[in-house]
């Protein structure tokens, strides 16, 4: 098996995520890999658009070995779910058959399609592509690989498809194919003037096999939702134009244009989006164009240009799709456009399509019969404030958002538009076993099987360690500008009355909690615990073991090490992994200058505080995309319990609270490190730079 750690992303190039993917070669492979027991995410190609197969393990079915198998009496395909559909096409067309759903990209695994329960401009005639899976091979959370079908096994079949990758590792599927006699589309461009035209051809061309419409989100008034209605039908071989009939069943063409870097943040701004709405509108003069396409760009315009996302600039896009249902719908989705468009949403990449009945067996689905807006929109704050609005109004609508373009969507909108929620997770606890999940997953409470999520504040600070001096001191100041608190460490009775203290001092919530630093085989319940899930972190505990006590006895050594780098490095994963899913907070790790330079008097304590500012700054570079914030503290000399009895130099020396207000005011700058007292830097500085042959004569 191929191993590889980096940065990775999904097509919209956000989030970014810091992860291992592993390539296994076989089902036994990936058999190995399940059994192992830590959290997995099945991934295909990455070419669905948030985070639905993001996560620290991800699991690369590309790599399975290649199954295909086309039956041409019967009409159907098995075939490995690490296939791409772009593979599939180019086997399957000469043969006279062609993919009973085609979304938008070929690029995309069957695997990945199946867990997205993809569906196309058909879905109102054929439905989503679980109407055609025959069969699948799934292996689940306990390591088997199950073959399951509509008829055996058939609610881990049904909650799979559309399941996004939870209830276990696809390898293998059975898709029953559409027959073709040409690889060529009739198609048909309506031109609508606004929303209300747009909606009345909707209905008098219910009966075209495909449909979708581009629309211009930025037209206004009576323009409102102007568009063009594309329809589309397989070209039969006996009406083909002569000019195609050499070739009737020709393949699609691989890319030839690519995007070499990425746009800088104005191409895609409200001006050359509305220029090019204007420019695509226009091109068509007439009221109905009729014309021959391939069914290449006819199906996957896109594909045509290697790395198109580049376009949307390194900050990244969202893809944005949510359905409506059929009654009330054409009210509903005059209201939405109306909200995108007095927004200004700049989306050259608009389509509004009518969906057919949805697939009441499968809990997760996203079609619903009703209409469906998707949007590609270049990421900004004010996008997201946007699609909140937009996320009450589907909720409100009885819609739903569609999970594998979710970048941004709250597990309260999720148990609020997905009515099988409960029932999916009952299964998903069954077969997926936690051993699969996603950052998706994890973000919205997706596999969380309870019902009584937790919610996330980001006003509420956990403070590890929290009657540690400086820690208290934080607490104190936390609590005076309105924070909410959950004070955690291992003395219960000085926590209760901490908080206590500080709740009626302050009117606000203090939460007491047990936690111990040196037991991390208790950590992830501990953090799954916490309601709320808090926005800021702090990691305040620590041990400063007597050094020569340390050398006679390495159990204390390595308890300070326990204690001090290992019992940090445990929870805050935790923390981090919570955080970077939710694309906010504040992380901050109380340190030590001891950990600059390793020095006689106390380098047990100073080499686990070294490896613990090493770690901070990793973790600062895995999150910073992310928007979290690291912070990493070197207090110095501080006055404190743990340090009582040392003589410390009064220059540098600093109090408690002191310690607390620099820390909070770095913390909300997002500085990467603080000194408490700014005379540290430079003392530390020549500590650090000290040549190794005078610094070792020294009595530092």
């Amino acid at each position: 098996m191929r191993v590889e750690q980096g940065r990775f992303s999904n097509w919209g190039n956000y989030p970014v995520r810091t992860g291992t993917s592993i390539s296994p070669e076989s089902v036994v492979d990936v058999q190995a890999v399940v059994a192992e027991g830590a959290a997995l995410t099945p991934r295909g190609n990455g070419r669905s658009y948030g985070d639905a197969s993001l996560g620290g393990r991800m699991l690369d079915g590309r790599s399975l070995p290649e199954v295909f198998t086309l039956n041409a009496e019967k009409g159907t395909l098995t075939c490995g779910a690490g296939m791409m559909l772009d593979e599939l096409l180019l086997r399957i067309v000469p043969e006279g058959f062609f993919l009973p759903v085609s979304p938008g990209t070929r690029l995309i695994t069957v695997g990945g399609a199946i867990a997205a329960d993809i569906h196309g401009k058909n879905h109102h005639v054929d439905g989503s592509i679980s109407a055609h899976i025959l069969e699948m091979h799934i292996v689940t959370g306990n390591g088997e690989e199950v073959v399951c079908s509509p008829e055996v096994h058939a609610e881990l079949f049904w909650n799979t498809v559309g399941g996004m990758g939870l209830t276990g590792m696809i390898t293998q599927a059975t898709i029953a194919l559409k027959r073709i006699t040409t690889a060529y589309i009739r198609q048909q461009s309506i031109k609508c003037k606004n929303l209300s035209e747009l909606f009345q051809r909707f209905e008098e061309n219910a009966d075209a096999t495909y449909s979708v419409a581009w629309i211009d989100l930025l037209a206004t008034g009576d323009a409102l939702g102007r568009s063009l209605l594309l329809l589309g039908e397989h070209e039969p071989i006996e009406s083909l134009p002569a000019k195609y009939r050499k070739a009737p069943l020709r393949l699609h063409a691989k890319a030839k244009l690519f995007v070499p870097f990425f746009f800088p943040e104005f191409a895609l701004s409200n001006l050359t989006v509305r220029i090019f709405n204007m420019l695509f509108y226009g091109k068509q003069f007439s009221k109905v164009s009729e014309s021959v396409a391939h069914y290449g760009p006819y199906f996957h315009p896109l594909d045509a240009v290697r790395d198109w996302n580049k376009i949307y600039g390194r900050r990244g896009f969202l893809q944005y799709q949510v359905v409506v249902p059929l009654e009330g719908g054409e009210a509903r989705m005059r209201i939405i456009v109306e909200e995108l468009s007095n927004a200004g949403v700049a989306s050259f990449l608009a389509v509004l399509k009518r969906f057919g009945p949805g697939n009441e067996k499968s809990l997760m689905s996203f079609p619903m019969e009703g209409f469906t807006l998707a949007l590609d929109i270049p990421r900004s704050d004010a996008v997201f404030a946007v699609l909140d609005r937009i996320d009450a109004m589907v909720v409100e609508a009885g819609g739903r958002i569609y999970l594998a373009k979710d970048a941004r969507m709250s597990a309260e909108t999720l148990r609020a538009t997905y009515p099988g929620l409960t029932a999916f997770q009952r299964t998903v606890a069954h077969e997926g076993r936690e051993r699969f999940t996603s950052a998706l997953a994890e973000r919205i409470s997706l596999r969380n099987h309870r019902m009584d999520n937790p919610r996330f504040d980001p006003k509420t600070v956990l403070i590890l360690g929290a009657t540690s001096d400086i820690a208290a001191a934080m607490a104190e100041q936390f609590a005076s500008e309105g924070n909410g608190l959950i004070l955690a460490g291992r003395d219960m009775n000085k926590l209760r009355e901490m908080a206590e203290r500080l709740g009626r001092a302050h009117g606000t919530a203090c939460v007491p909690q047990v936690f111990d630093a040196s037991k991390p085989e208790s950590h992830r319940v501990f953090y799954e615990s916490l309601d709320p899930r808090p926005g800021i972190v702090v990691c305040a505990f620590g041990d400063l073991p007597d050094q020569f006590k340390a050398q006679e006895d390495p159990a204390l050594a390595l308890q300070s090490i326990q204690v001090n780098y290992t019992g940090a490095v445990s929870i805050l994963e935790y923390a981090a992994a919570d955080l970077e899913a939710r694309n906010a907070g504040h992380i901050i790790g109380i340190s030590s200058v001891a950990g600059d330079r390793g020095r006689a008097s106390n380098y047990v304590y100073g080499s686990a505080k070294a490896g613990f500012t090493a770690y901070l700054s990793g973790l600062r570079h895995r999150l910073f995309k992310s928007g979290v914030s690291v912070l990493t503290v070197k207090p110095g000399f501080v006055r404190t319990r743990m340090t009582e009895g040392l003589p410390l130099p009064a220059p540098l020396t600093a109090t408690a609270d002191q310690a607390a207000a620099a820390i909070i005011k770095a913390m909300k700058k997002k500085q990467n490190t603080v000194y408490v007292l700014g005379r540290w830097r430079l003392v530390m500085f020549v500590v650090r730079n000290l040549p190794e042959f005078i610094f070792k004569r020294s009595k530092l």
